[in-house]
C-alpha cells in the first residue's frame, strides 16, 4: 500500500488546531502517524458503485495531483488490496436528492491506507473533500495524518441564492461557484430566475416571456437541464424561485394581459418596487401559470419550487374596480388575504406537478397551505413565528453576502440562537440557511469576490457542531480555504488587481492595490443613496474592485489587540502596525497621483485621504504607548472626531480599519 515503505520514519504528530478543514467535522481524533503520499496511490471501491460516484473520484484525483506535484493512477479498483484510498460506500441513496439524503461519512486513516465511508453516493462525495483538504506537506514530503473523523451536517437545508435576474450571470459562472459550494459542503442551490429586471428561462410554450423579457439573457432548457447535472454530481439540489405576484413586471413585457393593471410594461432598469402584479382574481391567470410550471417543472427535478411573494406593490390591486369587489365578494379583507388567495391556488398548481411551495416570509398568513416553507429574510424573528405556526422554516435574513457584512458577522449568526424560545418540535421544523447573492451590483467579472470566501464561513454554520465558534482559528482556516477555492478557478483572489488593471489601463496599480486591502464596498442601499444607479450602469468604478472583509481587517484588529492587551510582549505587533500606518500616512498623494490619470480611480480619493488621516492618528497612539506619555484630551478629543468621519463611507468605499484604531486612544 502506498506509503508503507515509509511507515516506521518518525513523523511530527498533527494536532485538531493544526488542521485546516472547513467545516469543521463533528467529530475528529488525530493519532500518531501519518498516509505518506507518493505515485503509488491507488483508489478502490467496496460495495455499491455509480456513475456519479466514480466521476467525482474522477475529478478527485487531478486536484490531488495538482496539490502535490504526483502524477497517479487514473483507474479505479474494485478491490482493496494496495489501495491507499478505499471507499466503502453503501447505496446510491435517493433517486432524486432531497432534503433528507444521507451525507454522513467516516473517515480513519493510518500509515498505509485511509478508509472513507459513507451510505450513501453524497456522503462520499462530502468525504471526498475532507480528504483533499487533509492533504499537508511539510520536508519535500506531501502525507495525510492518521485521523478518525465521524461527521455529518448539522441542518439538512444549505444554500445560496444566486440571483441572475438583475444581472444574468453567464453558465461558466454558475458552474465555478457550485465547485466552490460542493467544496465547502453546501447543498442547495437557489436559482433565483425572475424578478422585474429579467425572466431567465426559456419557455417553448410561452416564447415572448424569454423574447420580450430578457434582453436575450436567459437560459436554454438544455443549459438548465446540464447545470441541474452538473450540481447534482456535485450533491447539490436547485430550487428554481419565478417571483410572484410581485417582482414580476418582466413577466408582462411578453404577457400583459395577465397583469392587474394595463401597463404598457418593460423591463425594469432600476432597484425600486414596480407596481406590476400578477391578477390573483382571473382563472386565465392560473392556467397561465399553470402551463408555465408544466413545463418548466420539467426541467428542475427538486421536490421543492419558490414562488418568492415578497414586497408586493399592491397598487394596482388597490387601483382596479374589478379586483376591489372580487376581494369584497369573496371577503379578503386586505391585500394581505388577497395574496394568500393566490398562494392557495398557487400551490395547488405546484401540487398538481408534484412541487413543493416554497416563499419569503411575507407569504406568512393564516389561509397559507400548511405544507409551505417560509425562508425568513426580514428577520430571525419571522423564522420563529412560522415554526411556531407549524411551518418549515429556511433563514437568510443575516446571510445577505450583498450587505457586505464580514464573515465573523455572518459566522456569528446562527439559525438557532443560544436564546431562541422555540419547543424542540418546532426546532425540527427548522432546516437550515441559506446565503444571498442578490446581483443589483453584481457583474460576472465580480461575483466571486462578493460571495468568497465568506460563503465558506457560513458553510461552516450551516454544517458544523454550533459549539465551534472561534473566530481566530476560523479566519486561519479561511485563508487556507481561500486557496483551495481559487485552485478551484474561482476568481475571487485575482479580481481587485485585474479590475485595478482595467481602472488604470496599465500595471501600475500599486498605490489603489494598497488602498483597497484596507477598504471594503458600501452596501446596497448606500450606493444607490450616493447616486443613482441601474441594471445598465457599468460596474467599473473603484468599489466594483474592492472586496468585503479584506484580509487586513482581521489582521489589524489582531495586531491592535496584542498593543492593547500586553504592549510588553507585542513588539512584532507595534513594528508591523507602524509600517502600516506609516503607509496609511504617505498613502495619500500617491493615489491622487494615479486618478490624475485614470479618471475612474477619482472614485479612491475620499477613502485615500481618510486613511491618511486615520495612519496619522495611529502613529501618535502607537508613540504614546510605547513612550508611556498620554496623549492630552484636547488631541484625543479631535482624533475621535476624525475617526468617527473616517468610519463613515468615503465616496462608495468604506475603511474596515477604523475600529481598530480607536481602541488604540482607548487608556
Amino acid at each position: 500500500m502506498a506509503g508503507a515503505a515509509n511507515a516506521q520514519q518518525p513523523a511530527p504528530r498533527a494536532s485538531q488546531s493544526t488542521l485546516s478543514l472547513m467545516p469543521v467535522p463533528s467529530s475528529v481524533t488525530v493519532r500518531d502517524g501519518r498516509l505518506v503520499m507518493d505515485s503509488t496511490f491507488r483508489v478502490a471501491v467496496l460495495h455499491h458503485t455509480d456513475a456519479r460516484l466514480l466521476r467525482a473520484i474522477t475529478r478527485m484525483i487531478p486536484r490531488i495531483e495538482y496539490r502535490t506535484g504526483l502524477v497517479l493512477s487514473h483507474a479505479i479498483a474494485r478491490d482493496s488490496s494496495g489501495a491507499t484510498l478505499v471507499i466503502d460506500c453503501q447505496s446510491a441513496g435517493q433517486a432524486v436528492q432531497g432534503v433528507d439524503e444521507d451525507e454522513s461519512y467516516s473517515i480513519e486513516s493510518n500509515s498505509r491506507s485511509l478508509i472513507l465511508h459513507a451510505t450513501t453516493t453524497v456522503g462520499v462525495i462530502r468525504g471526498l473533500e475532507t480528504v483533499l483538504q487533509l492533504v499537508g506537506g511539510d520536508s519535500g514530503r506531501y502525507f495525510i495524518p492518521a485521523v478518525s473523523i465521524t461527521d455529518s451536517p448539522r441542518f439538512r437545508w444549505r444554500g445560496l441564492l444566486v440571483d441572475v435576474s438583475r444581472h444574468f450571470e453567464p453558465v461558466p459562472a454558475i458552474e465555478r461557484t457550485l465547485d466552490g459550494m460542493a467544496a465547502v459542503k453546501l447543498n442547495v442551490l437557489h436559482w433565483h430566475l425572475s424578478d422585474d429586471q429579467g425572466i431567465r428561462v426559456e419557455s417553448r410554450r410561452y416564447p415572448r416571456l424569454q423574447g420580450m423579457g430578457s434582453d436575450s439573457l436567459y437560459y436554454a432548457q438544455a443549459q438548465i437541464r446540464a447545470i441541474v447535472a452538473y450540481a447534482r454530481d456535485r450533491g447539490i439540489r436547485v430550487v428554481p424561485e419565478f417571483d410572484m405576484p410581485g417582482h414580476s413586471t418582466a413577466w408582462f413585457v411578453g404577457y400583459p394581459q395577465y397583469a392587474s393593471g394595463p401597463g404598457p410594461y418593460g423591463i425594469g432598469r432600476h432597484w425600486a418596487g414596480y407596481p406590476g402584479v400578477f391578477d390573483p382574481t382571473r382563472e386565465t391567470v392560473y392556467r397561465f401559470i399553470d402551463g408555465f410550471v408544466g413545463e418548466v417543472s420539467a426541467l428542475f427535478p427538486d421536490a421543492y419550487w419558490h414562488i418568492g411573494g415578497d414586497e408586493v406593490n399592491a397598487t394596482q390591486w388597490k387601483q382596479n374596480p374589478r379586483i376591489q369587489q372580487y376581494m369584497r365578494v369573496h371577503h379578503l379583507v386586505d391585500n394581505a388575504a388577497l395574496q394568500a388567495h393566490f398562494n392557495q391556488r398557487v400551490s395547488i398548481i405546484l401540487t398538481k406537478h408534484r412541487k413543493r411551495m416554497i416563499g419569503w416570509d411575507e407569504v406568512l398568513h393564516p389561509d397559507l397551505p400548511r405544507n409551505t416553507v417560509v425562508q425568513s429574510w426580514r428577520g430571525t424573528k419571522y423564522l420563529g413565528q412560522a415554526a411556531a405556526q407549524g411551518f418549515s422554516g429556511i433563514l437568510s435574513a443575516p446571510y445577505y453576502l450583498d450587505a457586505m457584512q464580514s464573515a465573523e458577522w455572518h459566522y456569528l449568526a446562527d439559525p438557532l440562537a443560544g436564546d431562541s424560545t422555540l419547543t424542540q418540535e418546532q426546532i425540527a421544523r427548522v432546516l437550515g440557511g441559506e446565503a444571498c447573492m442578490w446581483a443589483e451590483l453584481v457583474s460576472n467579472g465580480s461575483i466571486d469576490s462578493r460571495i468568497w470566501p465568506r460563503l465558506a464561513a457560513i458553510a461552516e454554520r450551516f454544517w458544523s457542531p454550533q459549539s465551534v465558534t472561534d473566530i481566530g482559528d476560523m479566519y486561519r482556516r479561511l485563508a487556507i480555504e481561500d486557496v483551495r477555492l481559487e485552485q478551484l478557478g474561482l476568481g475571487q483572489e485575482s479580481h481587485t488587481d485585474r479590475s485595478l488593471r482595467r481602472i488604470v489601463n496599465g500595471p501600475d496599480i500599486a498605490a489603489l492595490a494598497e488602498l483597497l486591502r484596507f477598504a471594503e464596498p458600501v452596501t446596497l442601499g448606500q450606493r444607490v443613496r450616493a447616486g443613482p444607479t441601474t441594471q445598465m450602469t457599468p460596474l467599473v468604478q473603484i468599489v466594483d474592485a474592492a472586496r468585503p472583509d479584506p484580509p487586513a481587517r482581521w489582521k489589524t484588529q489582531q495586531m491592535v489587540s496584542e498593543v492593547v492587551s500586553s504592549p510588553t510582549a507585542s513588539l512584532a505587533a507595534h513594528d508591523s502596525l507602524a509600517r502600516w500606518f506609516t503607509e496609511w500616512r504617505d498613502l495619500a498623494p500617491r493615489v491622487h497621483d494615479v486618478a490624475n490619470r485614470a479618471p475612474l480611480a477619482q472614485g479612491a480619493i475620499p477613502a485615500a485621504d481618510a486613511l491618511s488621516s486615520v495612519g496619522a492618528i495611529g502613529l501618535a497612539a502607537l508613540e504614546a504607548r510605547k513612550s508611556g506619555v498620554p496623549l492630552s484630551k484636547a488631541w484625543t478629543d479631535s482624533a475621535a472626531v476624525t475617526l468617527q468621519a473616517a468610519d463613515r463611507p468615503q465616496g462608495l468605499l468604506h475603511l474596515v480599519v477604523v475600529p481598530a484604531v480607536r481602541r488604540l486612544l482607548t487608556p
